[in-house]
């Protein structure tokens, strides 16, 4: 299960031609990722800083003129409209086959979510209103974003975001090996010898593959897991169902849990905090310490933007946040997350950043882990 392309019932039955649609997506990704996007930061040097010094009477240095210079050049322009057409394409080569299959899909959703021998759980809240910057975004441009929901039993947000991520993540170059939870249980064996959690949160959860992972690898476990979208959550806990674990899904902002103080062995998030703001993300982390258990362990697993080599490498892998939907992309890429981890409570000694690989060791991610005094020490 830890591993990507998990196939189960609600997944759209994609026909030969929206096969090779995505096929042909994928490829064009490989294609735009590693021969053409890895010389942007050399067409920089060789064509877009003389053009603008040449514009400017000097080089630029700020990150708004090194993106201007960027779009001096010819190349990395023809890349980025290139780029953000396939982005485009991806959700037209997995919305096609789900859109028409969303009748099937739907009925297996509900039947597995109310099946008397389900495991898990789905607790949706009515009231509950996903915040502007994410319901008011397509993050990734994913049709809808995150909050996409269509009314009872609608299950299209967690489609999309699965099976268009697939198509994302192979045109990357990541294989079917490739797990943001495997990254986590990796790390727990290396750098938490010995422990074993029973109780485990999984926030911003999204289409729950991660959270089906952990109830997975720690079956003896409670596993919760929560999103902003009913769609979303609709999704996650009829995969989990699928796949025959128990996953306890919420409707509830990771920045204002309902969970009690010290209720977690295990808080984890994967690939969230680039997608909320700043306040957002140091209230999560606030949160997280919240209800873990003293002793227990929270882990933020993020893309490695942070170890960009300089500041052009760096606006560079900003190209996200103008042109992907993805609006907090170099707010988190620039922040101090450390800071942010100390101010919301950590010690810092129990504070750690890491630059681990992946899974398929194709491509790197940035973890930044806490752990919560036992009681009787000091913070």
């Amino acid at each position: 299960m830890n591993v990507r392309d998990v196939q189960h019932p609600i997944l759209p039955r994609a026909n030969a031609e929206e096969l090779s649609r995505q096929r042909a997506v994928v490829s064009l990704r490989k294609l735009l990722n590693a021969r053409v996007r890895s010389e942007n930061v050399r067409r920089f040097h060789d064509e877009g800083a003389p053009a603008f010094a040449a514009r400017h009477d000097r080089q630029p240095q700020s990150p708004e003129e090194i993106s201007q210079a960027l779009f001096e050049s010819t190349g990395y322009r023809m890349w980025s409209a290139a780029n953000r057409a396939a982005q485009e394409m991806i959700w037209v080569s997995v919305g096609e086959p789900i859109f028409r299959d969303r009748e099937r899909m739907q009925a297996a959703a509900h039947a597995l979510a109310t099946s008397e021998t389900r495991k898990g759980s789905l607790t949706l809240d009515p009231a509950h209103a996903p915040s502007p910057e994410l319901a008011g975004t397509d993050v990734h441009l994913q049709p809808g974003g995150y909050a996409l929901d269509d009314g009872p039993g609608d299950v299209v947000a967690g489609a999309l975001y699965e099976t268009g991520g697939n198509v994302f993540s192979f045109g990357q170059g990541a294989g079917k090996s490739d797990s943001k939870a495997g990254v986590v249980f990796r790390l727990l064996d290396e750098a938490f010898a010995g422990f074993e959690p029973t109780r485990i949160l999984d926030l911003g959860c999204s289409a729950g593959a991660a959270s089906a992972a952990y109830a997975d690898r720690f079956p003896d476990a409670e596993v919760h897991a929560i999103d902003i979208g009913a769609g979303m959550l609709r999704y996650a806990h009829a995969r989990a169902e699928a796949l025959d674990v128990a996953v306890h899904f919420s409707q509830m902002d990771a920045a204002a849990l309902t969970f009690a103080d010290n209720s977690f062995d295990l808080v984890v998030s994967h690939n969230m905090l680039h997608e909320i703001g700043a306040d957002k993300r140091r209230r999560a982390m606030a949160e997280a310490l919240r209800v873990v258990r003293p002793g227990g362990v929270v882990i933020f697993q993020d893309v490695d933007t942070r170890f960009a080599p300089s500041d052009v490498h760096r606006v560079e892998k900003n190209w996200d946040t103008r042109f992907n939907g993805e609006i907090f992309w170099q707010t988190y890429t620039e922040a101090d997350l450390e800071a942010d981890m100390l101010a919301a409570g950590f010690a810092a000694r129990d504070v750690e950043e890491h630059n681990v690989p992946a899974v398929s060791n194709l491509n790197r991610w940035y973890v930044i882990s806490g752990r919560k005094p036992s009681e009787g020490l000091s913070a």
